[in-house]
């Protein structure tokens, strides 16, 4: 695990195309997630080729910081390994070190083992938002408190 750098760029959006298709993000908007002090990537390596990436931000509720995860992707012959989860960990242990106290994220309601993966890491449903993903595609928006210490 590390940061993503400009020269993960090429791979991270092969998986992320290969992860959301028709519904994902632009080379642009990746370029800039990687590169805006707002967003924090952290790209899973085997044989120095990034086979996911995990991306978040952090907002501000009030004065308690907040977390976002804003994409989670793995590469499919890495899926079912604990990649997922070893990115998850590693994005709030680095929110908790930035004084984050709680985080957000949605997924689609029908992403099955994205949803077992997020509550078996303690992240609990707060809304299902009709339509969010498109017309006739809910989400559902989950959130985790992070008032924890960063395991060492």
């Amino acid at each position: 695990m590390r940061k993503a750098t400009n020269s993960d760029l090429e791979k991270i959006y092969e998986i992320e195309l290969e992860c959301f298709a028709e519904d994902a993000f632009s080379k642009t908007l990746l370029r800039y997630i990687i590169n805006s002090k707002n967003f924090l990537t952290i790209v899973a390596v085997a044989d120095g080729e990034p086979v996911g990436f995990i991306s978040g931000y952090i907002n501000h509720e009030g004065s308690k910081k907040v977390g976002h995860v804003y994409t989670l992707d793995v590469k499919g012959g890495f899926r079912r390994r604990g990649i997922g989860s070893s990115l998850l960990t590693a994005l709030e242990n680095a929110f908790v070190e930035m004084g984050v106290v709680s985080c957000y994220l949605e997924v689609r309601a029908e992403n099955i083992g994205a949803l077992r993966l997020y509550n078996k890491h303690g992240y609990e449903k707060l809304s299902v938002m009709k339509h969010y993903y498109g017309f006739g595609v809910d989400g559902i928006r989950l959130k985790k408190n992070l008032n924890r210490k960063v395991p060492t």
